[in-house]
């Protein structure tokens, strides 16, 4: 079974495609003619899921930190120094800095890092 939103856009690109005046589709299916057109651009009469949506969430982060590191960030965080207390985000960013680790974030990234792995721990 096919979304609202699906049959709305075959609906559409069919109209198109059967020579009904753009301006006219777009008054009465109350669309513009920027999301017709988009939506025309996408059909591919081969293709049955031509009309679904796409995410358009990037893909990838060039400046998102490696998982390693991010993993290695989440441990030191877990070690306990001999007073008893945990390593916070200043500590760790000093330990990166003295293994020559590179690029160094930020403590406020280190912060973050460890807030989403493990939210109790700083």
């Amino acid at each position: 079974m096919t979304h609202p939103r699906e049959r709305r856009r075959q609906q559409a690109v069919a109209r198109y495609l059967a020579g009904d005046p753009i301006e006219t589709i777009c008054h009465e299916m109350r669309c513009s003619k920027s999301w017709l057109y988009k939506w025309k651009n996408r059909y591919q009469p081969d293709d049955p899921g031509w009309a679904t949506s796409r995410s358009t969430q990037p893909r990838h982060n060039p400046r998102q930190l490696p998982p390693s590191l991010a993993q290695q960030i989440v441990a030191w965080c877990r070690r306990v120094t001999p007073d008893g207390k945990r390593w916070g985000a200043a500590a760790i960013r000093k330990e990166l800095q003295r293994q020559g680790m590179a690029p160094i974030p930020s403590i406020r990234t280190i912060y973050r890092i460890v807030q989403r792995q493990e939210p109790d721990a700083l």
